[in-house]
């Protein structure tokens, strides 16, 4: 999907009469020399880049291209991962400023020729030394942003998660920022939580339907349900002005009602990801995440009631697990028995409390992001080594896919030729696993 991020920034720049393009270069995976050979014929005073942690040394690499190419030209870089760690991003890559935060404001600000002192949520040099200016910054008022300049880039590119989705195209949005929750290993912990009026996000699906003739929506919030009353009126807006648009959502299975997914449903919702993440309470509270597990049970048969898809998330190797209480959360994945599982190796990101935790206690196994995918350990845990958590990670796949009732009961789902393609592909995915 998209950098929702870059294109909420190009909308607000163009807004402000200010010409800018957007290349994604992951999209097309393009190689060092194809992004040289991009970059070359380009002609711009600013460059943006945007970082998670996987893709950090993607955007060190873009940096140094850009001063290579365009000695001149200013960079910056922004993102969840520049936001953590600021200093490592002018000690790996070639910028002369990062913004912190949310970058609407403070990169039009700065694109403007404001001094960078003056800028809250700005790094930058001076004298050798890094100058941190003011806390991250904060859109306090999402309606006033303009919707995410999609036109920016070849929308063909994108494609969801396989078993996200019902139909394509499809295209990613927001209708928050922030998140309710607390847990150790987010980066939304510390954020303050804001929404979008449902007048303003039913106003960017119906352009995205209408303009780009999109059918299916992913919204990417971390809890898209927190709001009922929001949720119940975008809900209403999209079943009265028939909307022909299907979407999922991710949701906490303490943020969730009855009413709220019977709405959701008539109003094209068909899956909904709920983040479990581990059954031993212990664990839970370890990190920060203490929802019982009644209630993750009863947010599952909620959603089949309605004829929802459960997409369920458990996270493997957290602080304070064993082999044991892995056996705990796989066997209740089991009995569970959403739609669709994901188990993930733990990863602490930076910037989360659980990764100054890991760093502490000197666990982490590497800082080569590009390991920080769920899928590799990059933490050594007192009772969780590494060969054991890899065992358990496959584990937890094969026992949860490989089930004959499972199989029967997907084989049962395939009523159209869409369907079959993406179970097709589902398929290919746990093959591929099954053999590594």
């Amino acid at each position: 999907m998209p950098a929702l991020g870059l294109l909420y920034i190009a909308a607000y720049l163009e807004d402000k009469n200010i010409e800018c393009d957007v290349l994604d270069f992951q999209a097309t995976l393009a190689s060092p020399e194809e992004m040289e050979a991009a970059i070359r014929v380009c002609d711009y005073d600013f460059y943006g880049i945007t970082a998670t942690t996987p893709l950090a040394h993607n955007a060190y690499l873009i940096s140094k291209i850009i001063k290579q190419e365009k000695p001149d030209a200013t960079v910056v870089l922004g993102g969840v991962h520049p936001t953590a760690l600021p200093e490592e991003s002018f000690m790996e890559g070639d910028v002369d400023y990062v913004v912190r935060g949310e970058g609407e404001e403070i990169f039009y600000r700065l694109v403007s020729g404001e001094n960078a002192a003056s800028i809250n949520g700005i790094s930058y040099r001076k004298d050798g030394k890094i100058i941190h200016v003011g806390p991250p910054g904060v859109v306090h008022d999402l309606d006033s942003l303009p919707y995410p300049a999609f036109h920016k880039v070849n929308l063909s590119l994108y494609k969801p998660a396989v078993g996200a989705y019902k139909r394509t195209p499809a295209i990613n949005m927001t209708a928050t920022r922030g998140c309710p929750g607390k847990c150790t290993f987010c980066n939304s912990a510390a954020s303050k939580l804001r929404k979008r009026s449902a007048e303003h996000i039913f106003g960017e699906m119906k352009m995205l339907v209408e303009k780009y003739g999109i059918k299916e929506i992913c919204f990417y919030d971390d809890t898209f349900t927190v709001y009922p009353e929001n949720i119940n009126k975008l809900c209403s807006l999209i079943t009265k002005n028939k909307l022909d648009v299907t979407w999922s959502c991710f949701a906490r299975t303490d943020c969730i009602s009855d009413e709220m997914l019977g709405q959701m449903k008539k109003a094209g919702c068909h899956q909904v990801m709920y983040g479990i993440e581990s059954v031993n309470k212990q664990i839970l509270i370890n990190i920060r995440k203490p929802i019982q597990k009644e209630k993750n049970e009863f947010a599952v048969a909620l959603a089949r009631k309605h004829g929802i898809t459960s997409r369920c998330t458990f996270m493997l190797g957290n602080p304070g697990e064993t082999a044991e209480t892995m056996d705990e959360t796989i066997k209740f994945a089991l009995k569970l028995d959403p739609d669709i599982a994901l188990f993930n190796i733990t990863v602490p990101y930076p910037g989360t409390e659980m990764f100054d935790w890991a760093d502490k206690n000197r666990y982490l196994l590497t800082k080569d992001w590009r390991e920080y995918d769920l899928s590799v350990p990059v933490m050594a845990l007192p009772n969780a080594p590494v060969e054991m958590l890899q065992l358990k990670y496959k584990e937890a796949f094969r026992q949860f896919y490989f089930r004959p009732i499972y199989v029967l009961r997907q084989m049962k789902r395939l009523l159209s030729l869409s369907e079959l393609r993406i179970l097709l592909d589902g398929v290919k995915s746990l093959l591929r696993f099954a053999k590594s």
